[in-house]
C-alpha cells in the first residue's frame, strides 16, 4: 500500500476537537435563521422564535434529566466555565469579605478552567488546591477532598470526561467527600461547642444530610466531552452544575451551563442588559453558532504531565477521538498509514524523497 492520501478522502479522527453538524442539525439552523426577530419582542414572529428557543431547551433538559428551568443557553463550555468560576468567587468575597476564596480543581482539567483559575490566583484574588492524578488510572482519588476542603472552599471543579485521555473521574464519589468535609466545617462554625454559655448542653442537632441541598460549597463538573457518549444526570453526579458544548456531540458551537434551581438565585449574573435567560445572561439570543472553544495546539500536554507521562513521551503523543461516523476501515487505514510514517522518520527520509519514491516497501 502507498504511504500517502492525498488521493484518498481524508479519515477524520479528531472528534474530541470538534464534531460535525448532524444533517437534522443543519435542517433545525437553516429554518431557524427565518425565524429572525428578537425572541423577546411581542410580536408574532418573535413569539414563533421564542417557542423554538423553549423548545430547544425543554430537548436539552430531557437529555440532561433536568426540568427545562435549569436550562441557561451560553456560547460555548468557555463561557460556562468562566462564569461558574466568576460567580462562585465573587458571591464569597460578597459573604465573607475578609477571607481570600478557595477553590478545588483536578490537574488535567481544561484551559477553560486553569486559565482562569491561574489568572485570579496571579492576581492574588483566589487560592487553589489541586487534585493530583493516579498515574495507573488517570483519575483523582476523590477521598483526598476531605484533606483540601476548607472554611473557605467555595467551588470544586472537576471534568467529568478528559478531553485527551477519555478517563471518567470519579465526580459522584468525589461529591459525596465534599458535602461530608464541608457538613464537618459548617458544624464547627455552626455548633462550635456541645454546651452554652452557662454549661448546659446544647439540644441543637446538627443534620449533615441536610448539606446536599444547602452546602456553602459549590460543585461543578465540566461534561463538554461527556454528553453524548454517556448517560449524564445531575442528580446521579449529585453536582450542582455542569457545562456542555454544542459542536461536541454534532451540535452548532454553542453551549448552555446547567444550573440546579435551587442555586440560580446564588448565581451571579455574566451579562447584563436586557434580561434574557432569567437574567442571568443578557443578549439576544440565536439559533446557530457562536463563539467559545479555548482549546490549545502545538503544547505539551499538560494532562499527559499529571498522568506521570514523561515530557519526552508527550512531545510524541498523538491524540486520535473517533465518532459515529468511523468505522473499522478508517482505523485500519490510519495505523497503516502511521507504522509507513514511523518507517520512514526511522529511515531519515525526507517527504520530497517519499513522494518521488511513491510506495514504501512493506506497506
Amino acid at each position: 500500500m502507498s504511504w500517502y492520501i492525498e488521493e484518498q478522502e481524508p479519515v477524520y479522527l479528531d472528534y474530541n476537537a470538534t464534531t460535525p453538524l448532524d444533517p437534522s442539525v443543519k435542517t433545525a439552523i437553516t429554518a431557524g435563521l427565518e425565524l429572525w426577530a428578537n425572541p423577546a419582542s411581542g410580536n408574532p414572529i418573535a413569539l414563533k422564535a421564542r417557542e423554538e428557543i423553549e423548545k430547544a431547551r425543554k430537548s436539552l433538559a430531557e437529555l440532561l434529566h433536568v426540568t427545562g428551568d435549569e436550562v441557561i443557553f451560553t456560547s460555548g463550555g468557555t463561557e460556562g466555565n468562566n462564569w461558574v468560576i466568576r460567580s462562585a468567587v465573587e458571591k464569597f468575597k460578597r459573604e465573607h469579605p475578609n477571607q481570600t476564596p478557595h477553590i478545588i480543581c483536578s490537574a488535567v482539567e481544561h484551559p477553560s478552567i486553569l486559565e482562569p483559575l491561574h489568572h485570579l490566583k496571579d492576581n492574588g484574588e483566589i487560592e487553589i488546591s489541586v487534585l493530583p492524578i493516579d498515574p495507573k488510572t488517570g483519575q483523582i482519588t476523590a477521598s483526598d477532598a476531605l484533606q483540601l476542603v476548607t472554611p473557605s472552599t467555595c467551588l470544586v471543579t472537576v471534568m467529568l470526561a478528559n478531553n485527551e485521555t477519555g478517563v471518567l473521574q470519579p465526580i459522584s464519589d468525589l461529591s459525596d467527600f465534599v458535602r461530608k468535609a464541608s457538613a464537618k466545617h459548617d458544624e464547627q462554625r455552626l455548633c462550635p461547642s456541645k454546651t452554652n454559655f452557662f454549661g448546659i448542653a446544647r439540644s441543637i442537632k446538627f443534620d449533615s444530610n441536610a448539606i446536599y441541598s444547602g452546602t456553602t460549597v459549590l460543585l461543578h463538573s465540566d461534561a463538554t466531552q461527556a454528553i453524548g457518549k454517556i448517560d449524564v444526570n445531575l442528580a446521579e453526579l449529585k453536582v450542582d452544575a455542569i457545562t456542555i458544548a454544542g459542536h461536541k456531540f454534532y451540535g452548532p458551537r454553542n453551549g448552555a451551563l446547567i444550573l440546579r434551581s435551587k442555586y440560580t438565585s446564588d448565581i451571579l449574573p455574566w451579562m447584563h442588559g436586557g434580561g434574557q435567560e432569567k437574567k442571568l445572561r443578557s443578549g439576544c439570543k440565536t439559533f446557530y453558532a457562536s463563539s467559545g472553544s479555548a482549546c490549545h495546539s502545538g503544547a505539551i500536554s499538560p494532562v499527559l504531565l499529571a498522568c506521570g507521562i514523561s515530557k519526552e513521551m508527550a512531545e510524541r503523543t498523538v491524540r486520535f477521538s473517533f465518532g459515529r461516523e468511523t468505522t473499522n476501515e478508517d482505523v485500519d487505514r490510519v495505523v497503516k498509514e502511521l507504522k509507513a510514517m514511523m518507517f520512514l522518520a526511522k529511515h531519515g527520509s525526507s517527504l520530497m524523497n517519499v513522494i518521488n519514491a511513491g510506495p514504501v516497501p512493506g506497506f
